[in-house]
């Protein structure tokens, strides 16, 4: 029992289950902006163009494809705001996008 709580120690303190941790909690704050993007702006920006705000009430009998619709351009709109920021996280390290990371072998 001792090895494996040792064991679990090393796991959990190493690098990668930390950032791991840290992509996840903001990624979900990444969602909710995102999601505040696309409901507050894009859709009332379509709303005020096309007059109706949201495509959830398209339907044809019982295919929504207004809702589809709907995620649809919320999936575009988090893609590209997750490149956007990719490219910026990039040119601010020096990095580029799709460079594999140099893997730093421990002796």
């Amino acid at each position: 029992m001792k090895n494996f709580i040792k064991e679990f120690q090393v796991f959990i303190i190493k690098g990668s289950v930390v950032e791991l941790a840290i992509g996840v909690v903001v990624g979900v704050a990444f969602n909710a902006v995102v999601n505040s993007l696309v409901k507050d702006i894009v859709l009332g920006l379509i709303a005020n163009i096309f007059g109706q705000p949201d495509f959830s009430a398209l339907a044809w009998g019982a295919v929504k494809w207004g809702s589809f619709l709907n995620n649809l351009l919320n999936l575009l709109i988090v893609g590209l705001s997750i490149f956007v920021v990719i490219k910026l996280v990039n040119r601010l390290t020096g990095s580029k996008f799709g460079e594999p990371t140099p893997v730093i072998e421990k002796k």
